[in-house]
């Protein structure tokens, strides 16, 4: 059983609400070129339950390495769950030299009919896994810029015509 939870946020610094706004348009205004699009604003709700149990066509992000592995953790569950995105997270790793501070956007990809529909979202936030990870510092400033990147993913798909639904994320 999953429970919603509203809980007080702080609101961030104008500099990083400005970085969290989409420029995301209604069709109708976007066929427009006269009417100003409305920002699409990120709204952060503290949500208590499966993360996995998101409706189709959420968006879940986790944080991983750029080695290729969802070995451990929650990263494990993704793994488990959604062995075509892990496919496509692990051809990604391991054809290119990824960097930490950015991010990979899968879109819904399993074959499974049972399986959920789900955009996967992987923030590089750590070179290596295990015992060789990155410090907490280094995985901490590498978070925002990878969570950037992965919103401007988010904004190319929905000016393509795809669409999340939702954004849910494990408390980090």
């Amino acid at each position: 059983m999953s429970t919603d939870t509203q809980e007080p946020t702080s609101t961030p610094p104008a500099s990083e609400m400005k970085e969290a706004t989409t420029n995301a348009a209604p069709a109708e205004q976007a066929s427009n070129p006269e009417t100003p699009a409305k920002p699409k604003n990120l709204t952060l709700t503290a949500h208590i339950g499966d993360i996995f149990a998101a409706p189709p066509n959420a968006l879940l992000i986790h944080a991983c390495n750029t080695q290729g592995s969802w070995g451990a953790g929650i990263a494990a569950a993704f793994k488990e769950r959604y062995p075509e995105a892990y496919k496509a997270y692990r051809a990604h790793c391991l054809s290119r030299n990824v960097r930490t501070g950015t991010a990979l956007l899968i879109p819904p990809c399993e074959t499974n009919p049972k399986a959920p529909q789900h955009w996967i979202g992987c923030l590089f936030t750590s070179a290596r896994f295990g015992r060789a990870k990155d410090s907490p510092a280094q995985i901490l400033a590498n978070t925002g810029p990878a969570l950037r990147a992965l919103l401007d993913e988010v904004k190319g798909e929905e000016k393509d015509g795809n669409q999340v639904a939702e954004v849910r994320m494990c408390k980090i």
